[in-house]
């Protein structure tokens, strides 16, 4: 089922708006700004032995990585600087995480499965229909879960390497892909920011969700909020997992990078939203945090671990209420840091 709740606000695509059904008021960063940005980027890297895979975010130094600018080729067709091919991450076998969630996933993109007492949610879809096939299909397969029972499909933002498997899944198990109301409108355009050829079609809309949003489904519910700053209509999720019957609470950051280059607007978006999801998942007695990147959460080395891990030895992924925020502490200090860079120019 999928429920709904009342919202003050809808369009969020700037700081100002943000807020959870008018009971937690977007965060105030004013005092945050009385610093510099190399002030907000060492708060952020206080936590980098923890978010190894974040902690790039707060290299103020860097240039911006833009994905919208392709290189101009040259007279002869090719580009003005040489193709360089990024280092293909090694693959992960399927893995059951906990009692109810399973990585089915590549080693450059995660896509998990929560099970529940009445069927199956599938958070990303890889990049395309043979990658649905291979790692999701097949690895469900292999890990004892039926895909027929697939119910939603939730997608955390509208790049082709989170949805680009989606058509496989809806048309062989009927799957229903669910996306933000910003996302599904952002996808309709006729001209997208940047497109990959490894990517598969774009879905159709389906199931739109706003923020504070709950997919239910048996006996788990998908909290869903929106976090603009990936891009503006991603979504990040707090559900409950299980141990050995132990309950646990996830917070699943939908989107990483800053690949749009220096736009100050955007990237201080992005730093409200790490603060005020922060505070929701506070809220929510989250101990997990994950991202759909596997090296992003460092997913990468604990799914490889799971399989060594006794029953008396402490979870990989469960790492306490304190220090799961404080990717959300990282987040927001370094993206603070990058736009207030931009605004002075320094980039």
């Amino acid at each position: 089922m999928f429920k709904q709740s009342v919202l003050l606000l809808l369009a969020c695509n700037l700081s100002a708006c943000l807020a959870i059904n008018g009971s937690v008021p977007a965060p105030n960063i004013s005092k945050d700004k009385a610093l510099t940005p190399q002030e907000h980027a060492e708060l952020g890297k206080q936590h980098a032995e923890l978010f190894p895979g974040l902690v790039s975010l707060c290299d103020i130094e860097a240039p911006f990585r833009n994905a919208t600018i392709r290189p101009k080729p040259k007279a002869s067709g090719k580009s003005q600087e040489p193709h360089k091919k990024r280092k293909r991450s090694a693959p992960i076998a399927p893995t059951q995480v906990f009692d109810n969630l399973y990585f089915v996933g590549t080693g450059g993109v995660s896509s998990w499965v929560i099970k529940t007492s009445n069927g199956l949610i599938l958070i990303d879809a890889l990049n395309n229909n043979a990658q649905a096939e291979k790692y999701i299909e097949q690895g469900m397969l292999a890990l004892g879960l039926d895909p027929n029972e697939l119910k939603y499909l939730i997608i955390t933002h509208g790049h082709g390497d989170h949805y680009g498997g989606q058509e496989f899944l809806v048309k062989k198990y009927g799957v229903r892909p669910v996306m933000s109301d910003i996302e599904w409108t952002r996808l309709e355009q006729p001209q997208q920011d940047f497109a990959s050829p490894n990517w598969g079609i774009k879905p159709t809309r389906d199931i739109s969700i706003n923020d504070g949003d709950v997919i239910s489904l048996g006996d788990i519910d998908v909290s869903i909020y929106l976090t603009p700053g990936h891009t503006p209509g991603t979504i990040s999720l707090i559900f409950p997992v299980f141990d050995q019957g132990k309950e646990h609470m996830v917070s699943l950051w939908g989107g990483t990078g800053l690949n749009y280059g220096p736009v100050a607007e955007r990237i201080a978006a992005y730093s409200v939203s790490a603060k005020r999801f922060g505070d929701v998942a506070k809220q929510a007695g989250v101990d997990i945090f994950m991202s759909n990147h596997p090296k992003r959460d460092d997913s990468a080395e604990k799914l490889i671990n799971m399989p060594k891990r006794l029953s008396s030895q402490p979870h990989p992924f469960v790492i306490g209420k304190r220090q799961a925020l404080k990717a959300f502490d990282l987040l927001h200090h370094c993206t603070l840091a990058q736009s207030l860079r931009v605004e002075a120019g320094n980039f």
